[in-house]
């Protein structure tokens, strides 16, 4: 199998950065490529050179982001055989003339996170952790309700959050994933949201794409300028061994990989997120068993799993 991959389009350090696909050249045949980053889909030498290989695939980890811009970089896809995307929406948009768009759960590489198996709560040192940028006010809210805990509160930049005057409330700023991880297992709970926010332009680009009727509660996405996005917090949480709480909204899409109040909990207010946090807290060996849950339900989204489903799929 031979590896393309080229860098930019993606965040400077996040867990794509670390899928390591060299690792797994000897899992599939000769005549495979596998394109990896979303640089790799504007690498025109690198598609002329494997152009005529049985077996051409692309893992594709921002779905539904690019329909948002529009239909270039769907057109960009067709050279691939298989697209492997952690949307199970934009498939039926895009899967026309034939099933090129695969979903699966976000991916990772097992090796770095092995360590954390043996994670138990006396490992457990801080309440709650969220991560990431401020994209949407609702953010703001999900901060202040995490400050009342010992929380823990990174970003990979400053910016937004001086823009929502929460930059004060930052702890950690600027770490890699290897230290992100280390930390979320050393938290209790993870909380997050599934979406991403959309503009105008956004709205007028989808529009414009056949099919997009067929994109579930489209019309929401409208009215609310919202869509929903597997995020990677969902795995790492369970990799690290957190118990997810889960902004409940109108997709759910974690519920195409797990199971609620088996791996995760919902939460829909910031009122509720509050009083279940501070129950959690105080009865966290009772909760401890969802945890264990979405750790071993998270095993079978490794990228070796996914290889073991590629080559069940080649092209004929």
């Amino acid at each position: 199998m031979k590896i393309v991959y080229s860098v930019g389009g993606e965040y400077s350090d996040c867990i794509v950065k670390y899928f390591d696909l060299n690792d797994f050249e000897k899992s599939l045949d000769d005549d495979t490529v596998i394109f990896w980053g979303w640089s790799s889909l504007d690498n025109l030498s690198e598609k002329e050179k494997y152009k005529n290989y049985k077996n051409k695939y692309f893992i594709n980890t921002a779905q539904p982001c690019e329909i948002i811009n529009g239909y270039s970089d769907i057109e960009k896809q067709e050279y691939f055989d298989k697209v492997y995307t952690i949307c199970p929406y934009t498939p039926n948009v895009v899967n026309t003339e034939n099933k090129r768009f695969d979903p699966i759960c976000f991916p990772y590489n097992s090796k770095y996170f092995e360590k954390y198996n043996n994670i138990t709560p006396k490992d457990k040192i801080y309440d709650v952790i969220y991560y990431g940028q401020i994209h949407n006010e609702i953010y703001t809210n999900l901060i202040n309700s995490i400050s009342k805990f010992n929380y823990r509160l990174c970003a990979p930049s400053i910016d937004t959050y001086v823009r929502h005057n929460k930059h004060k409330n930052i702890t950690d700023l600027g770490i890699s994933s290897l230290e992100k991880w280390d930390l979320l297992s050393k938290c209790k709970i993870s909380v997050g949201f599934n979406l991403i926010f959309i503009n105008d332009n956004h709205i007028r680009n989808l529009k414009n794409l056949s099919n997009i009727n067929l994109f579930e509660n489209i019309e929401l996405v409208y009215t609310k300028k919202i869509m929903p996005q597997m995020k990677t917090r969902m795995v790492e949480a369970a990799l690290t061994k957190t118990l997810m709480l889960i902004y409940k909204d109108e997709w759910n899409v974690i519920e195409n990989w797990f199971e609620p109040n088996v791996d995760f909990l919902y939460w829909e207010t910031f009122e509720e997120l509050e009083k279940m946090m501070s129950d959690i807290l105080n009865n966290y060996n009772n909760y401890w068993h969802i945890v264990e849950n979405a750790h071993e339900k998270v095993k079978t989204f490794s990228l070796n799993k996914l290889f073991k489903k590629i080559q069940t799929n080649y092209t004929v």
